[in-house]
């Protein structure tokens, strides 16, 4: 621009004759450009969830957040995870929150990320479906899109070569071979598997020495590692988002895995998360890029979570930042509420030509004891003391788990008594309705004809009351536990598996415990003299500072 035509311009911008729009703020190196950068040089970057609330944006915005990811309540194509766990988004309300992400210089990534679509995708009527979505998505200014399968990969890139595309961690890319193939095959980002090589730094290490593509790590997942149904609850979840008749969307993988916890706590420390602390490591073998799950978390402690992973510590419960339920009452809005309704709830489940609604009260007893289907009323009755397990990702920097059997090794399996803590009587309480719901699915109960179900009411029950099932034998969840062998022998097993109770100064975010406003306020105030003679930042838990240390392991 020459200086007159600047002259010119200004002199009318100054006259109010022209309003120029208002200048977008730098993106923050998305997969398209940090690909260009060497590894070594790529900033750490952090991929957040979506719950569409509107105050989400301006809580995580002054952290290295480069892009939200989330996706319609319902769409034809569907995603990875069912409606009714989801906020209610309609197209407007998404088209906004894109304006409002941009505005902040953070890059919006749409889910397309399906495992099964009854091959839908391969129709006439299918394919309309597709361009109208991605013209849509397109229009909203989307700025990527994650896929499930390798042919939208391949036919967004051809037709829509604008969007990043992003590879679902549900593809299970889990050694170099597969994160070639992706990279090949024109994907900006693979976001490595969720349930099998966190522990494995050699492979990680190997993959993030073979391409060149942004690689994503899940840091908050917590599936049980190498999780032999990973597969299928992707597919289970999938069903349960698309749009049109979806049926009874009964998450059975999630009760199952919930019920082996309690049966195996070490189950608890061997999911692949990644703790703040562990960041380093991962930096050090060149990954870069954290993806922080889920997408009902409440802002206020999903905004605790990206705290905690930007500051690479958390003085508190595990579980504040992994658990995808059990939500504490105090953090909901009104918003968030919405999602636990009544009206919500007999919009997904009130399908009485499915089941038999007459056995539904086991389900809704439940939800209601695990606080998933529910805000969680009192303090989590499950703590996992985060800064106890200092020192846990030593062994794995010279050896993996891939070649080792878990009964044989039983490293986590310490580290769960040192870390692992229940509220007896909420165990106990757990175990019975794991059996009673178990019992009912694999028993058929849940589908019988509902004269069958009014016969039984008016039957005497025969033979004497069954004995309740002591925690730690089994049960529904694992039936087999007590004939585990190691080379022919039985294996070693507590009698109670991470029996010591939870100590009372461990208290959870929430409810009872302090709000996540107050954690972080306390974490980055000065660090001050206490009454049992250490300072604030060294505590191992978020209760006020003169209660008891736990030792160290």
């Amino acid at each position: 621009m020459t200086p007159r035509i600047a002259a010119l311009a200004g002199a009318l911008l100054g006259s109010g004759r022209v309003h120029p729009a208002p200048a977008e703020p730098p993106r923050r190196w998305p997969s398209h450009a940090i690909n260009a950068l060497p590894v070594h040089e790529r900033p750490v970057r952090f991929s957040v969830a979506c719950n569409f609330d509107p105050e989400l944006v301006g809580r995580v915005a002054s952290f290295p957040v480069y892009e939200v990811f989330g996706k319609l309540t319902t769409d034809y194509f569907g995603g990875g995870r069912p409606s009714f766990y989801l906020p209610t988004v309609g197209k407007r309300e998404l088209e906004g929150y894109v304006r409002q992400v941009h505005g902040q210089g953070i890059e919006f990534n749409y889910l397309l990320n399906a495992s099964s679509m009854n091959n839908v995708e391969f129709t006439t009527k299918g394919q309309r479906e597709l361009r109208l979505l991605l013209d849509w998505l397109s229009e909203a200014g989307v700025d990527t899109i994650t896929v499930g399968n390798l042919f939208f990969l391949r036919l967004i890139k051809q037709r829509y070569p604008h969007f990043g595309v992003r590879v679902s961690s549900h593809r299970e890319t889990d050694n170099p071979r597969k994160a070639r193939f992706w990279e090949d095959n024109g994907a900006d980002c693979i976001v490595i598997s969720e349930t099998t090589v966190h522990r494995e730094l050699e492979v990680l290490h190997a993959m993030r020495e073979a391409v060149k593509v942004d690689l994503s790590l899940i840091v908050n997942n917590w599936c049980r590692q190498d999780c032999a149904i990973a597969s299928n609850h992707a597919v289970l979840l999938s069903n349960a988002s698309r749009n049109g008749k979806q049926h009874f969307p009964l998450d059975y993988c999630s009760v199952y895995c919930n019920a082996y916890r309690v049966e195996e706590p070490v189950n608890y420390i061997r999911a692949n998360w990644i703790r703040p602390e562990d960041l380093p490591r991962y930096r050090k073998l060149g990954y870069t890029n954290f993806k922080i799950v889920e997408r009902n978390t409440p802002t206020e402690l999903l905004a605790l979570r990206v705290w905690a992973y930007a500051r690479e510590r958390y003085d508190g419960n595990l579980l504040d930042l992994v658990q995808n339920y059990a939500y504490p009452r105090s953090v909901f809005t009104k918003r968030d509420t919405e999602a636990f309704s009544l009206r919500r709830m007999a919009k997904y489940f009130f399908k009485p030509q499915e089941v038999n609604l007459l056995h539904f009260r086991q389900i809704v007893g439940f939800g209601k004891a695990l606080s998933m289907l529910y805000p969680r009323e009192a303090d989590n009755p499950v703590y996992i003391d985060n800064r106890a397990l200092d020192g846990f990702m030593e062994r794995f920097e010279t050896k993996g788990c891939e070649s080792v059997d878990c009964e044989t090794c039983r490293y986590c399996h310490q580290w769960a008594e040192k870390s692992v803590s229940f509220d007896p009587s909420w165990r106990k309480s757990m175990t019975a309705h794991f059996d009673g719901l178990l019992d009912e699915l694999h028993g058929g109960s849940l589908w019988e004809p509902y004269l069958d179900t009014v016969k039984r009411l008016f039957r005497r029950p025969s033979g004497p009351p069954q004995a309740p099932r002591p925690i730690g034998t089994g049960g529904q969840a694992v039936p087999l536990l007590k004939e585990r062998t190691v080379s022919g022998r039985a294996a070693a097993q507590s009698p109670t598996p991470c029996s010591r109770p939870r100590p009372a100064h461990h208290v959870s975010i929430g409810n009872l415990g302090p709000s996540p406003a107050s954690v972080r306020a306390r974490a980055e105030a000065p660090a001050e003299a206490t009454t049992d003679g250490h300072a604030c930042g060294d505590c191992h838990h978020v209760t006020t500072c003169g209660a008891p240390r736990p030792p160290s392991p």
